[in-house]
Protein backbone atom coordinates (compact mmCIF):
# COMPACT_ATOMS: atom_id res chain seq x y z
CA UNK A 1 0.00 0.00 0.00
CA UNK A 2 1.47 3.67 -0.95
CA UNK A 3 1.97 5.88 2.30
CA UNK A 4 2.05 9.50 2.57
CA UNK A 5 5.63 11.93 3.23
CA UNK A 6 4.72 15.06 4.13
CA UNK A 7 7.74 17.68 4.08
CA UNK A 8 8.30 19.85 6.45
CA UNK A 9 10.81 22.22 7.85
CA UNK A 10 9.65 23.33 11.37
CA UNK A 11 8.12 21.64 14.51
CA UNK A 12 4.81 23.24 14.03
CA UNK A 13 4.56 21.77 10.39
CA UNK A 14 5.57 18.59 12.00
CA UNK A 15 2.77 18.75 14.89
CA UNK A 16 0.74 19.49 11.71
CA UNK A 17 1.01 16.70 9.59
CA UNK A 18 1.34 14.33 12.39
CA UNK A 19 -2.30 15.58 13.67
CA UNK A 20 -3.33 14.68 10.32
CA UNK A 21 -2.08 10.80 9.85
CA UNK A 22 0.60 11.40 7.44
CA UNK A 23 2.78 8.03 7.24
CA UNK A 24 6.26 9.81 7.07
CA UNK A 25 7.78 12.84 8.43
CA UNK A 26 10.55 14.33 6.04
CA UNK A 27 12.70 17.22 7.05
CA UNK A 28 13.90 19.54 4.67
CA UNK A 29 14.41 23.48 3.97
CA UNK A 30 12.96 24.39 0.47
CA UNK A 31 14.39 27.74 1.02
CA UNK A 32 17.74 26.21 0.18
CA UNK A 33 17.08 24.11 -2.85
CA UNK A 34 15.41 20.79 -4.22
CA UNK A 35 16.59 18.89 -1.54
CA UNK A 36 18.04 21.93 0.88
CA UNK A 37 19.00 21.06 4.60
CA UNK A 38 17.59 22.22 8.10
CA UNK A 39 20.21 22.84 10.95
CA UNK A 40 21.30 19.66 13.31
CA UNK A 41 19.62 20.94 16.06
CA UNK A 42 16.16 22.20 14.11
CA UNK A 43 16.05 18.49 12.65
CA UNK A 44 16.39 17.28 16.25
CA UNK A 45 13.42 19.12 17.74
CA UNK A 46 11.34 17.87 14.74
CA UNK A 47 12.92 13.73 15.69
CA UNK A 48 11.52 14.64 19.40
CA UNK A 49 8.24 16.48 18.30
CA UNK A 50 7.26 13.42 16.08
CA UNK A 51 8.53 11.03 19.25
CA UNK A 52 8.67 7.73 17.39
CA UNK A 53 5.24 7.99 15.61
CA UNK A 54 6.14 7.55 12.28
CA UNK A 55 9.55 6.79 10.28
CA UNK A 56 11.46 10.60 9.77
CA UNK A 57 13.53 11.25 6.68
CA UNK A 58 16.00 14.00 6.26
CA UNK A 59 18.10 15.63 3.51
CA UNK A 60 21.30 16.73 3.42
CA UNK A 61 20.96 19.49 0.84
CA UNK A 62 22.21 20.06 -2.36
CA UNK A 63 25.67 18.43 -2.68
CA UNK A 64 27.91 18.21 -5.30
CA UNK A 65 28.60 14.32 -6.60
CA UNK A 66 31.93 14.95 -5.81
CA UNK A 67 31.20 16.38 -2.16
CA UNK A 68 34.24 15.98 0.05
CA UNK A 69 32.67 16.13 2.96
CA UNK A 70 29.62 13.86 1.70
CA UNK A 71 30.25 10.74 5.04
CA UNK A 72 30.40 13.64 7.17
CA UNK A 73 27.04 15.24 6.52
CA UNK A 74 25.37 11.88 6.08
CA UNK A 75 26.94 10.52 9.28
CA UNK A 76 26.09 14.25 11.47
CA UNK A 77 22.74 13.50 9.95
CA UNK A 78 22.42 10.61 11.34
CA UNK A 79 23.29 11.05 14.60
CA UNK A 80 19.84 13.66 14.91
CA UNK A 81 18.04 10.79 15.49
CA UNK A 82 16.10 10.51 12.08
CA UNK A 83 15.44 7.17 11.02
CA UNK A 84 16.59 7.35 7.19
CA UNK A 85 19.07 10.14 5.41
CA UNK A 86 18.55 11.36 2.27
CA UNK A 87 20.96 12.14 -0.47
CA UNK A 88 20.47 13.40 -4.02
CA UNK A 89 22.44 12.47 -7.17
CA UNK A 90 22.56 15.33 -8.46
CA UNK A 91 24.54 13.90 -11.65
CA UNK A 92 23.42 11.68 -14.44
CA UNK A 93 25.28 8.82 -12.87
CA UNK A 94 27.45 8.64 -9.36
CA UNK A 95 30.80 9.35 -8.61
CA UNK A 96 33.47 6.42 -7.44
CA UNK A 97 33.83 9.13 -4.20
CA UNK A 98 29.87 9.12 -4.50
CA UNK A 99 29.22 5.37 -4.42
CA UNK A 100 32.27 4.57 -1.63
CA UNK A 101 31.06 6.76 0.36
CA UNK A 102 27.17 5.52 0.01
CA UNK A 103 28.46 1.87 0.52
CA UNK A 104 30.40 3.07 3.66
CA UNK A 105 27.43 5.06 5.14
CA UNK A 106 25.40 2.24 4.54
CA UNK A 107 27.85 -0.99 6.01
CA UNK A 108 27.76 1.57 9.63
CA UNK A 109 24.27 1.01 9.25
CA UNK A 110 23.01 4.36 8.07
CA UNK A 111 19.46 3.96 6.24
CA UNK A 112 20.16 5.69 2.72
CA UNK A 113 17.64 6.63 0.73
CA UNK A 114 18.94 7.98 -2.88
CA UNK A 115 16.77 10.46 -4.63
CA UNK A 116 17.60 10.97 -8.03
CA UNK A 117 16.02 13.60 -10.43
CA UNK A 118 13.52 13.33 -13.51
CA UNK A 119 15.37 15.72 -15.49
CA UNK A 120 18.71 13.78 -15.68
CA UNK A 121 16.88 10.67 -17.52
CA UNK A 122 19.33 7.94 -15.51
CA UNK A 123 20.06 5.16 -17.64
CA UNK A 124 19.81 1.28 -15.98
CA UNK A 125 23.11 1.05 -15.02
CA UNK A 126 22.94 3.99 -12.74
CA UNK A 127 19.98 2.57 -11.02
CA UNK A 128 21.92 -0.90 -11.10
CA UNK A 129 24.92 0.76 -9.67
CA UNK A 130 22.53 2.20 -7.13
CA UNK A 131 20.71 -0.69 -6.33
CA UNK A 132 23.72 -2.47 -4.82
CA UNK A 133 25.04 0.20 -2.83
CA UNK A 134 23.36 -1.33 0.09
CA UNK A 135 21.30 1.53 0.44
CA UNK A 136 16.94 1.11 1.77
CA UNK A 137 15.65 3.06 -0.95
CA UNK A 138 15.08 4.86 -4.08
CA UNK A 139 13.19 7.69 -5.24
CA UNK A 140 12.42 10.03 -8.22
CA UNK A 141 11.70 13.50 -7.88
CA UNK A 142 12.34 16.55 -9.89
CA UNK A 143 15.04 19.03 -9.66
CA UNK A 144 13.24 21.97 -10.29
CA UNK A 145 10.47 23.27 -8.41
CA UNK A 146 9.38 25.52 -10.80
CA UNK A 147 8.38 23.85 -13.94
CA UNK A 148 7.49 20.65 -14.88
CA UNK A 149 5.79 17.38 -12.29
CA UNK A 150 7.18 14.34 -12.34
CA UNK A 151 4.30 13.34 -14.30
CA UNK A 152 4.82 15.84 -17.05
CA UNK A 153 8.66 14.55 -17.15
CA UNK A 154 8.24 10.85 -17.42
CA UNK A 155 5.49 8.62 -18.81
CA UNK A 156 3.53 6.31 -16.79
CA UNK A 157 5.29 3.24 -18.41
CA UNK A 158 8.80 4.82 -17.04
CA UNK A 159 7.55 5.47 -13.72
CA UNK A 160 6.10 1.86 -13.53
CA UNK A 161 8.90 0.20 -14.86
CA UNK A 162 11.39 2.60 -12.10
CA UNK A 163 9.36 1.15 -9.25
CA UNK A 164 9.02 -2.52 -10.72
CA UNK A 165 13.08 -2.72 -10.74
CA UNK A 166 13.42 -0.86 -7.11
CA UNK A 167 11.01 -3.29 -5.87
CA UNK A 168 12.26 -6.49 -7.76
CA UNK A 169 15.81 -5.91 -5.42
CA UNK A 170 13.79 -5.67 -2.27
CA UNK A 171 14.14 -1.77 -2.01
CA UNK A 172 11.54 0.86 -1.08
CA UNK A 173 10.70 2.91 -3.55
CA UNK A 174 8.94 6.80 -3.08
CA UNK A 175 8.22 9.18 -6.23
CA UNK A 176 7.66 13.00 -5.83
CA UNK A 177 8.26 16.46 -7.54
CA UNK A 178 5.91 18.95 -7.82
CA UNK A 179 2.97 16.55 -7.22
CA UNK A 180 -0.44 17.82 -6.96
CA UNK A 181 -3.75 16.52 -6.14
CA UNK A 182 -4.95 15.50 -9.19
CA UNK A 183 -1.52 13.38 -9.69
CA UNK A 184 -2.26 10.93 -6.75
CA UNK A 185 -4.58 8.54 -8.79
CA UNK A 186 -1.90 7.65 -11.27
CA UNK A 187 0.20 7.52 -9.07
CA UNK A 188 -1.34 5.00 -6.76
CA UNK A 189 -1.67 2.33 -9.44
CA UNK A 190 2.28 2.08 -9.69
CA UNK A 191 2.21 0.70 -6.27
CA UNK A 192 5.25 2.81 -4.92
CA UNK A 193 5.55 2.84 -1.13
CA UNK A 194 5.19 6.51 -0.40
CA UNK A 195 4.52 9.85 -2.44
CA UNK A 196 6.12 13.03 -1.12
CA UNK A 197 4.54 16.38 -1.13
CA UNK A 198 5.38 20.07 -0.55
CA UNK A 199 3.92 22.28 -2.42
CA UNK A 200 0.68 20.87 -2.52
CA UNK A 201 0.28 20.99 0.95
CA UNK A 202 1.18 24.22 1.47
CA UNK A 203 -0.97 27.70 0.72
CA UNK A 204 -1.30 29.11 -2.39
CA UNK A 205 0.58 25.59 -3.35
CA UNK A 206 4.19 27.24 -3.15
CA UNK A 207 6.53 24.84 -1.39
CA UNK A 208 8.37 28.14 1.02
CA UNK A 209 5.18 29.06 2.28
CA UNK A 210 4.22 27.29 5.38
CA UNK A 211 2.06 23.74 5.42
CA UNK A 212 -1.83 24.41 5.54
CA UNK A 213 -4.13 21.98 7.38
CA UNK A 214 -6.88 21.98 4.84
CA UNK A 215 -4.39 20.56 2.34
CA UNK A 216 -2.67 18.21 4.30
CA UNK A 217 -6.02 16.62 5.13
CA UNK A 218 -6.92 17.24 1.18
CA UNK A 219 -3.89 14.97 0.04
CA UNK A 220 -4.60 12.83 2.94
CA UNK A 221 -8.03 11.87 2.34
CA UNK A 222 -6.74 10.94 -1.15
CA UNK A 223 -4.16 8.20 0.15
CA UNK A 224 -5.56 5.70 2.13
CA UNK A 225 -3.49 5.28 5.58
CA UNK A 226 -0.73 2.71 4.78
CA UNK A 227 -1.19 0.81 7.79
CA UNK A 228 1.50 -2.12 6.74
CA UNK A 229 3.83 0.48 5.95
CA UNK A 230 3.46 1.82 9.69
CA UNK A 231 3.72 -1.20 11.64
CA UNK A 232 6.94 -2.46 9.80
CA UNK A 233 8.55 0.50 10.65
CA UNK A 234 6.83 0.22 14.21
CA UNK A 235 8.62 -3.43 14.16
CA UNK A 236 12.15 -2.26 13.25
CA UNK A 237 11.77 0.77 15.55
CA UNK A 238 12.05 -1.46 18.63
CA UNK A 239 15.31 -3.12 17.48
CA UNK A 240 18.50 -1.78 18.68
CA UNK A 241 19.92 0.96 16.56
CA UNK A 242 24.14 0.23 16.68
CA UNK A 243 25.40 2.62 13.73
CA UNK A 244 28.92 3.84 14.73
CA UNK A 245 29.30 8.24 14.43
CA UNK A 246 32.54 8.19 12.83
CA UNK A 247 33.71 10.10 9.88
CA UNK A 248 36.52 8.23 9.03
CA UNK A 249 37.17 6.24 5.63
CA UNK A 250 39.30 3.67 7.47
Amino acid sequence: MTGMLASVMSVKEAKIVIKNNVDIVDIKNPKQGALGALNYEAVKCIVKTVNGQVPVSATIGDIDVDDEDLLEKIMTMTSTGVDFVKVGLFANSPSENYLNVIKHAAKKGVKLVIVMFAEEKHDNETIDKLINSGVSGLMIDTRSKSEKRLTELLSEREIQSFVTTVHAHGLFCGLAGSLKYQDIPQLLSSKADYLGFRGALCRNNERISSVSTEQVKLIRQAIPKAQCLLNEYKLKHTETKEVTHHVSMA
